[in-house]
């Protein structure tokens, strides 16, 4: 999960709030001095900082309310000052249809520019639009031949020139070409520059003047650290940043830098790297993203990525699901389709998946191909009902498919694990049908959806 640290952080704050009689002054403070050590933990600017806690500390105890109760309303505020930092609503697409679209990315050497004009231009290209990249990097060796590898991948025509040493010339010349080949967006990687490097941020002001972009995008790298900011805001003194990119958020990055980014701007995050690889790009929603940081449900963003996917829910198979009765074909297929929608740590953590076993959030996504070894030495009653493999199935199962009795004990542990949240769901959602199920956030709607099956 990005920002895995600091989400755990304030989920554990929003909890502490939900759980006190009343909210007074000193539960303020003391949620105040929580809420500073998490943002600060996660390398958000120190005044930043205390200039979101100072609001949030204003509103709380001198808002009069009428209906609305003072931990929920502490809870909102903190929401809300989380989601007008990074930006206050998702950044508008200024992609005009019919028309050649130029965007240019910007960023400090480092920060994942170049691969993220990859991700990019597979993310357009995804979308229908024909996607050409245009490289105007005079300064790092081998920046062309690194862009024409990448767009070599997906298909996209890769402009440019090593052999030219002006970088605004190059970048009007192979912009031209590729407006003149009839291609929808064009997609122009800058060289990678430094604050301090006065040069090279004139050449940038030029490379835009004279190309009138579209929209100018500035790719952060996620672990910077509250360095972001001071790099950020010089950025966005050269130039008309629309968009924020940040980088590298699947492995240790804390992520503050990139709350620093965006208030430096005084723009929101359009997209957010979680992976090496060319699809490990994701599209950012402030709302949904600080709702998930809080412990809120994200059940939009998972339908949202189950439509991408073009997955097709079996309602049978839901209906068994929910109701306990599934074989083991039933949960490897199951877990299968989820694994095509991402990470299944990711999605199970949209559905509230804190609450969920621990073996199925890691270990499953990990094991699906040794599963799927194992059912084929499995007979379709071993499948129907897994409770009659014992030892010596077992021996037989683990000969039959070369694998050893971990593997099989594992798979039936996690059908059991599944099998029983599944039940005590449904049992939960029985109990509750007036005043919700108590289950983890987001299964009540689930249940809704299939209520009737």
């Amino acid at each position: 999960m990005v920002f895995k640290k600091l989400g755990k952080d304030l989920a554990s704050i929003m909890r502490t709030l939900r759980g006190l009689p009343k909210i007074d002054k000193d539960a303020v403070n003391a949620a105040i001095k929580d809420l500073q050590k998490s943002l600060l933990g996660a390398d958000v600017k120190v005044e930043l900082v205390f200039q979101m806690t100072e609001n949030i500390k204003k509103e709380a105890m001198n808002t009069e309310l009428k209906r609305a109760r003072r931990k929920d309303f502490l809870i909102k505020l903190v929401h809300d000052e989380l989601v007008k930092t990074i930006g206050g609503k998702s950044a508008p697409i200024r992609i005009k249809p019919g028309k050649s679209n130029v965007i240019l990315l910007v960023g400090i050497q480092g920060s994942g520019k170049t691969t993220t004009i990859g991700k990019l231009a597979r993310f357009y290209k995804n979308k229908g639009y024909k996607v050409a990249a245009v490289t105007t990097d005079t300064w790092r060796p081998g920046a062309y031949e690194q862009l024409v590898q990448l767009t070599d991948q997906i298909g996209v025509r890769c402009y440019g020139n090593p052999n030219e040493k002006n970088a605004i010339k190059l970048a009007v010349k192979e912009t031209k070409k590729a407006i003149n080949d009839e291609h929808d967006i064009i997609i122009v990687d800058t060289a990678g520059r430094h604050k301090e490097e006065k040069e090279l941020m004139r050449e940038m002001e030029k490379i835009e003047s004279s190309l009138k972009p579209n929209e100018v995008i500035l790719v952060i790298d996620g672990t910077l650290g509250q360095q972001a900011y001071s790099q950020a805001e010089e950025f966005a003194k050269s130039t008309n940043i629309g968009s924020i990119i940040v980088t590298k958020l699947d492995g240790t990055a804390k992520g503050g830098g990139a709350l620093s980014a965006c208030a430096a701007t005084n723009q929101s995050i359009r997209f957010i790297g979680v992976g090496e690889k060319l699809e490990d790009l994701e599209e950012f929603n402030p709302t949904t993203f600080v709702g998930s940081l809080l412990g809120i449900p994200d059940i939009e963003g998972l339908v949202k990525k189950v439509q991408e996917a073009e997955i097709d829910v079996d309602p049978d198979l839901v209906k068994r699901m929910m109701k306990g009765k599934f074989t083991l074909d039933d949960l490897y297929y199951q877990l299968k389709s989820i694994k095509k929608v991402g990470k299944m740590k990711n999605i199970l953590a949209m559905m509230g998946g804190g609450n969920i076993p621990e073996a199925l959030t890691d270990d499953a996504e990990k094991n699906l191909e040794k599963w799927e070894v194992v059912l084929n030495s499995l007979t379709q009653a071993e499948k129907e009902d897994p409770k009659i493999i014992k030892k010596t199935r077992k021996r037989r199962i683990a000969i039959g498919s070369g694998t050893d009795y971990t593997t099989i004990n594992k798979m039936l542990d996690q059908y059991n694990q599944m099998k029983k949240f599944m039940k005590k769901a449904l049992q939960m959602q029985k109990k509750g049908k007036k005043g919700g199920t108590g289950l983890p956030p987001g299964f009540d709607n689930i249940f809704k959806k299939f209520d009737g099956l």
